[in-house]
């Protein structure tokens, strides 16, 4: 019965760590698009912010005032989690999607707040390390969903929404078993009459820095070490495999994430394992100062990683990354579960400051990330460096007293709790089938098109001129146009600000296309092409820069086997500064008389310059090459495609597909819509 309740308990803890992390990531990318992206028009949003903090501050006094029997508080606070969640999956108004996910992650901190203060009168309904274990499940059911939907973590995602209603039917039978009003009250009388007043007399009530170094870590380690999609940004399984070989083999390698995924969590697990067996068991000193070495080494593991991996792309950064992971993902685990075990959380009060604290902790880097750091460095590693700086200097301040060194371990005569093992090895294998699932859905058919079909759209990061953040709005567009050669700017990798959503591999998983990233710095940002063609080679060639200032750029060069013969395809996103571009368009010019003929071959991009331009002008007075403009060529309007006005009317030129004389436009268009600032370019040959 006892091993029947723990399940339960684990399960449930589970599920609503993963609806944590999922909302998570749904507000950065709301707070992003919804504010970020509309910085000006901040009165507009403030009505969506105001409501939010007025509902916060009436759920907080509601479930947290003595009016409110303590037996209710948990059995509410599961249905509001389970309603919220439900009703974000088909919310698609942004202001109203933002309020929901703010509600989300409030709910759920909340009801661990209760989870934790029940904990200290008692371990019966779920014990530390059962919490600590929960953590590894909902992560493991997060990594699921990005594996089955190739890294999509938003809550509107059609694809969830069975397993969400399945989820929720389970955490409200869990409720009604564990929490049901009755039950539960007795279970509380029973705890306060048999509870030993000094059972907690060795533990330090945790203090409000604790909260700073969690939120630190916590935005560390969503940003970084529990992110796949980031650390596959910089490995040779996602940069060299994504798309060029996959003609010879199964589409899934290229999705480099998908290795990290079970490093992480085989990481978490083992982690988990080596402390509930060994150093729970410790004294504080040891522990403490096994924990300050831990994180001391993931700090220096990161800032060496600036150096290291922040512009190699070989089998040296897999190794190394393979090693920060492993290393990143235990000292945080260990941490976590330092804290569960030598400080209690039994004030009310402090545990709300506690809370604050640590979302003004989190709220504070994602600020200096998105709105001073990247503009200015345009380097996560050393965004996220300054986080675990921070964490680990508050740790040596606050820990470093007393510190004993020693590698005796001793192992706890406590074993793992088979239910633990059952889930653990439960989210392995279903995450072992999702990548079944991947590969048998996985398969591009051969394509023998006469007139091949290009097109060239500036995504905006899938943030639409309305500020709203909505991949398959634009995949849906993408499928109503069927390209055969798809060339897409402004798309990230990994990056917070859009949800950490591998967007390559994303857009080629919903097209069913190869694809071939091309990072221009960063390397959670730059280009993508797809294409319904095996591709025969592609690589990233650096742009000039002349203002230093200004962010780097890059160009994809791809070959492709179309109807038997080879074309050669230049993807670009040139710079804002016109001095740059006087650089750069000569030197792709250039790149280009490089080929062997002159034949076959088609440029396109957001060039960032109108036909009238300097820069127009050079590209076909500055060679031999006598380069044809397809939407010239066939039509007489101006044909705008960006500097969209207040009506998202377009009032500028600076989209193009040029091609080589040999090559004969049938068809050019340009296709406008509110699903980004850029209208997209079309040709068929």
């Amino acid at each position: 019965m006892q091993q029947y309740k723990n399940l339960c308990s684990i399960c449930l803890v589970g599920i609503i760590t993963f609806l944590f992390l999922e909302s998570f990531y749904n507000v950065l990318v709301n707070i992003n698009a919804h504010i970020f992206m509309n910085f000006t028009d901040i009165p507009t949003i403030m009505p969506s912010l105001v409501i939010t903090i007025i509902i916060l501050i009436v759920e907080y006094f509601f479930f947290m005032s003595a009016r409110i029997e303590k037996k209710f508080k948990p059995y509410i606070l599961i249905y509001v989690i389970a309603g919220i969640r439900i009703g974000s999956q088909f919310v698609l108004i942004p202001s109203a999607i933002l309020i929901l996910n703010l509600l989300m992650l409030f709910t759920i901190l909340i009801f661990f707040m209760i989870i934790l203060l029940i904990m200290e009168k008692s371990e019966s309904y779920v014990t530390f390390s059962q919490l600590v274990g929960s953590i590894i499940i909902g992560l493991g059911i997060q990594f699921t969903f990005l594996m089955i939907n190739i890294s999509s973590s938003l809550t509107s995602d059609n694809n969830k929404i069975i397993p969400i209603f399945v989820f929720m039917v389970i955490i409200v039978l869990i409720n009604n078993y564990l929490f049901y009003p009755d039950n539960f009250k007795k279970f509380l009388s029973n705890t306060e009459e048999n509870s030993d007043s000094n059972s907690n007399s060795e533990k330090k009530s945790i203090s409000l820095v604790h909260f700073v170094i969690l939120g630190a870590l916590f935005i560390y380690s969503m940003m970084w070490i529990f992110n796949p999609m980031a650390l596959s940004a910089y490995d040779i399984i996602n940069q060299s495999i994504n798309g060029v070989f996959s003609n010879s083999m199964n589409v899934w390698p290229s999705y480099g994430f998908t290795y990290y995924i079970f490093l992480i969590l085989l990481t978490a697990m083992l982690s988990y394992g080596i402390i509930v067996k060994y150093l729970f068991s410790l004294n504080q000193k040891l522990l403490k100062s096994i924990v300050v070495l831990s994180i001391g080494i993931t700090c220096v593991l990161t800032i060496l990683a600036i150096f290291v991996i922040e512009n190699d792309i070989t089998i040296i950064s897999s190794i190394y990354l393979s090693i920060m992971t492993v290393i990143g993902v235990f000292s945080i685990m260990l941490y976590i579960s330092y804290l569960f075990n030598f400080y209690t959380f039994n004030s009310p009060k402090k545990l709300l400051m506690g809370i604050v604290i640590f979302f003004l902790t989190i709220f504070f880097f994602i600020i200096l990330h998105i709105r001073i750091l990247w503009p200015e460095f345009m380097s996560l590693l050393k965004h996220i460096t300054i986080q675990i700086i921070t964490g680990f200097v508050l740790i040596l301040i606050y820990e470093g007293k007393n510190l004993k060194i020693s590698l005796t371990l001793k192992e706890r005569s406590m074993h793992l709790k088979k239910e633990i093992i059952v889930l653990f090895a439960s989210i392995l294998i279903i995450n072992g089938i999702s990548i079944g699932v991947v590969v048998q859905t996985r398969s591009i058919d051969p394509v023998q098109n006469p007139n091949p079909t290009f097109m060239i759209w500036n995504t905006h990061n899938a943030i639409g001129d309305d500020d709203v953040f909505h991949v398959d709005r634009l995949i849906a567009e993408i499928k109503e146009v069927d390209p055969d050669i798809l060339a897409l700017n402004e798309i990230d990798l990994g990056a917070i600000k859009t949800s950490s959503m591998d967007l390559p591999s994303y857009f080629a998983h919903k097209l069913n296309m190869y694809y071939f990233y091309g990072f221009t710095f960063y390397k959670h940002y730059g280009n993508v092409i797809l294409s319904k063609y095996p591709m025969l080679e592609a690589e990233i060639i650096p742009l000039p820069l002349v203002v230093q200032s200004a962010e780097p750029r890059s160009m994809i060069r791809a070959k492709f086997l179309i109807n038997s013969l080879t074309w050669t395809v230049f993807i670009t996103h040139l710079s804002t500064e016109s001095e740059d571009r006087l650089a750069q368009v000569p030197f792709i010019v250039n790149e280009i008389e490089n080929e062997l003929t002159f034949e076959r071959i088609v440029w396109m991009g957001d060039l960032n310059f109108e036909p009238t331009s300097t820069e127009y002008s050079l590209i076909n007075s500055t060679s031999a090459l006598n380069f044809t403009d397809t939407y010239t060529f066939l039509n007489s309007d101006p044909g705008y495609t960006g500097h969209f006005d207040e009506n998202h009317i377009p009032r500028k030129r600076i989209d193009y597909i040029m091609c080589s004389p040999d090559l004969t436009p049938i068809i050019s268009e340009v296709y406008c819509s509110i699903s980004s600032d850029h209208c997209a370019v079309i040709t068929q040959f």
